[in-house]
């Protein structure tokens, strides 16, 4: 029936271009028609009309091109043999330079996706092939933001540095090292700010099937771009050291110190490079914060003074960085990470911030594992008798078993702290020679703050 329905719109097509194919509103009836088809999933019907479409309809719009596009994709992709498969590609490659004659205005994609057709089809040697990357790197960089193009132009990119075939000098391979890094925070930027716009609009309006498509698909692109990242500065990091990024980012700050991407970037290089005494680190990610302060640029920032134990101002951007955190999950996950700083020397704040996590994550076994520890260690800090230092086991078991209530794979870690807590809780007689019984209640103050009801020892 399907197949039927879209035989018929075919043919509207072509009855339409028979009639008066010039005039604007039956292009626009055919260009309607022929997405039907499209979007029936009849590509061999579309593509079957498309060679007089585009010839009787070439400047009416742009969406015809987009969706032949589609078309020719997938019949690229299922192709059963070599010799369809290339009728296919010499289709699409005419499609594009269709596209860019007829809308050389528009801000198209097609030198990009031309160039990372040849690369997946290895259609042209890799010189040619990079020779098309890097032009559409340098004319069209706000483009180039596609995880796959981005991987296969500077693989390419790398492998003419290391063969020493390009002579490529070090300073040149640094400076393209560092572009292609500041581009893959650019492309997740860019993600992250169309997500965040229409995450805003869903709340007011309908989002239409390609915003969506846009949604569903951005948080695969973002884990896409981020090990495309990774990945960059894994290959590449054997042919520099601390010292040589040092250098590199210095001299380069000043111009780029308004470029937030750029800086990005340059905090995020030396970090996976563990470059952390390096003082462009610390400028560089101080001024990304001044200049686009988010929930990432005031985590830097707290890791920074965190290394230079410089623990009251990690804590204000940790908690700087919770603030901008909308996500409770995350927001957790930072007030963890704050818990643990206040650990060694402020235990009620430590407290204070696991009550946070449990909190904004209820389902996180993490704080109570941390509180029972806390209990458990607990020496003569806060004026206890040592009896009552061991009675706080019970709350430590107490608070331990919490932990594999709220997540069951903590069972085991929780069975091995109950165990050894076991084996030092008070004896009867500890108990009697305290002057306690069975029902007496401690009340503990101090970062404590809490009751414990003795119970019967066996």
């Amino acid at each position: 029936m399907m197949i039927k329905k879209s035989l018929i719109v075919f043919l509207f097509i072509a009855s339409v271009l028979t009639a008066k194919a010039q005039e604007a509103s039956k292009c626009e009836e055919a260009i309607a028609a022929f997405e039907t088809v499209v979007k029936s999933g009849n590509y061999d019907e579309a593509l079957g009309g498309l060679k007089d479409l585009v010839k009787e309809c070439p400047k009416a719009d742009e969406k015809l091109y987009m969706l032949a596009e589609v078309a020719y994709v997938y019949k690229i992709e299922s192709a059963q043999d070599k010799k369809s498969r290339q009728e296919f590609i010499d289709g699409l490659f005419a499609l594009y330079d269709n596209y860019n004659k007829n809308f050389p205005a528009a801000k198209n994609r097609n030198a990009i996706k031309k160039a990372q057709l040849q690369y997946d089809q290895k259609l042209e040697s890799e010189d040619k092939i990079f020779e098309a990357f890097d032009r559409a790197f340098t004319q069209q960089s706000h483009d180039f933001t596609g995880y796959k193009e981005l991987e296969a132009y500077y693989s390419l990119y790398l492998k003419r540095f290391e063969s020493g075939k390009a002579n490529i000098s070090t300073a040149d391979f640094m400076s393209k090292f560092g572009d292609v890094s500041a581009q893959v925070i650019y492309a997740k930027n860019k993600i992250l700010a169309k997500k965040s716009a229409l995450l805003v609009k869903k709340e007011t309006e309908p989002l239409t099937e390609e915003e969506k498509e846009f949604l569903a698909s951005a948080k695969n692109d973002l884990d896409a771009l981020t090990a495309v990242g990774e990945n960059v500065d894994r290959l590449s990091s054997k042919h520099f050291r601390c010292e040589g990024l040092e250098e590199f980012y210095t001299a380069k700050f000043e111009k780029n110190k308004e470029n937030a991407d750029w800086l990005e970037a340059l905090v995020n290089v030396m970090f996976l490079n563990r470059c952390y005494n390096s003082a462009v680190l610390e400028k560089g990610a101080h001024t990304l914060y001044e200049l686009r302060p988010s929930v990432q640029s005031a985590f830097n920032m707290a890791n920074i003074a965190l290394r230079k134990n410089n623990t009251q101002e990690a804590v204000m951007y940790f908690d700087k960085a919770a603030q901008m955190e909308k996500n409770p999950e995350e927001r957790a996950d930072i007030n963890y990470k704050i818990a643990g700083v206040f650990r060694n020397t402020d235990k009620a704040k430590a407290k204070e911030y696991t009550f946070k996590v449990m909190k904004d994550n209820p389902k996180d076994a993490r704080p109570y594992i941390f509180l029972a520890e806390m209990y458990s260690s607990v020496t003569r800090e806060c004026d206890v008798t040592e009896f009552e230092r061991k009675a706080l086991l019970w709350l430590a078991i107490d608070t331990a078993k919490k932990a594999e209530g709220v997540d069951p794979k903590y069972k085991r870690t929780v069975d091995s702290m109950v165990q050894g807590y076991e084996k030092r809780l008070p004896t009867a007689d500890e108990m009697k020679e305290a002057g306690k019984r069975k029902g007496d209640e401690i009340k503990y103050g101090c970062w404590i703050n809490e009751t414990v009801t003795l119970p019967k020892i066996k």
